[in-house]
């Protein structure tokens, strides 16, 4: 069973302590979620800044590990949270036409 957005958000959150840095990924993550949404990108444009975004976040997390594998890890994580907006997306639309 896949984790909800909450979920997600925390375990990517996880080692970071710095409460105004969590605040901030939080906040980031939510304007991405709002922008895709409301239709202003397309899924194209939220991979490339969900994958951006989450490189910089692994990035200050884990400052020792290959660049390779923290794009991976990065590629993991946009992925992840691109499916978890999607279905929030889908299921705030299907439920106005209820």
């Amino acid at each position: 069973m896949s984790k909800t957005y909450q979920e997600l958000v925390l375990e990517f959150l996880d080692g970071i302590t710095d409460a105004r840095t969590r605040a901030d990924i939080i906040a980031t993550l939510s304007l991405f979620q709002d922008t895709y949404r409301s239709g202003k990108i397309d899924e194209n444009k939220l991979m490339k800044m969900l994958k951006q975004f989450c490189l910089d976040v692994l990035m200050e997390k884990y400052p020792t590990k290959d660049p390779e594998e923290l794009d991976e890890l990065a590629e993991e994580w946009a992925n992840r949270f691109y499916r978890a907006f999607r279905i929030k997306t889908v299921r705030d639309r299907y439920s106005l036409t209820f």
